[in-house]
Parts: C-alpha cells; structure tokens; sequence
C-alpha cells in the first residue's frame, strides 16, 4: 500500500517531466565515483601505493560509468517529454497564476 502511494507521487510529481530523477541520481552517483577515484588516483601519485588490488577501485569506475549512463537517460527522457508535448501543442509547463504590479513611480503596468 505504502509503494502504490509512492507510486502515485512520483507519477503526479514528475508527470511532466519523467524519468529526470534518473539524472539527478546519476549526477550524484558519477560525483562520488570520481570523488573515490580521484582519492585512489592521489593514492596511487602521491603516496606511491599500489591499488590495483583495491575493491574500491573497481567501484568508483562502477559508480563512474553509471552516473554517466544514468545522466544520458535523464537527458533523453526530457528530450523525449518535450517531443511529446510539441506534438500534441501542449505546454510543457502550467501557469498557476499570473501576478501584476505597478512599478513605484511609474503608471504601466508589469508582469511579474
């Protein structure tokens, strides 16, 4: 019951955007791998260690690879939502409310 709720916020969340918390995810997934890698790689010049026989290592390329696989399907999602939506001439966006003001000192009036 908990992940049909779940299910349904993601759906209404992103309903015009999906599939981006893919590049979100991916964005942080590379950044750590290249956090572990460039540590390894400082290892590796600096402290002149051997680390080929790291664990580490192989995960770092892992995250690595994924952050990037996972950032292109973020990106050819939105290319795919945007296509859809000129499509059917929808907006991509909803325009909850449109607020106007008058700027001090002037008589015209302006769209915030």
């Amino acid at each position: 019951m908990i992940l049909d709720l779940l299910t349904v916020k993601f759906l209404l969340s992103y309903s015009t955007r999906p599939l981006q918390i893919f590049g979100l995810i991916g964005l942080m997934m590379g950044s750590v791998g290249a956090v572990i890698t460039g540590y390894l790689a400082w290892v590796r010049l600096l402290g002149e260690q051997s680390i080929a026989n790291r664990p580490l290592l192989l995960f770092g390329i892992l995250l690595v690879f994924t952050g990037v696989q996972l950032v292109t399907l973020g990106l050819l999602a939105e290319l795919q939502s945007r296509t859809y939506h000129e499509s059917q001439n929808k907006s991509t966006y909803i325009i909850r409310e449109i607020r106007e003001h008058v700027a001090p000192g002037s008589h015209e009036l302006h769209r915030v």
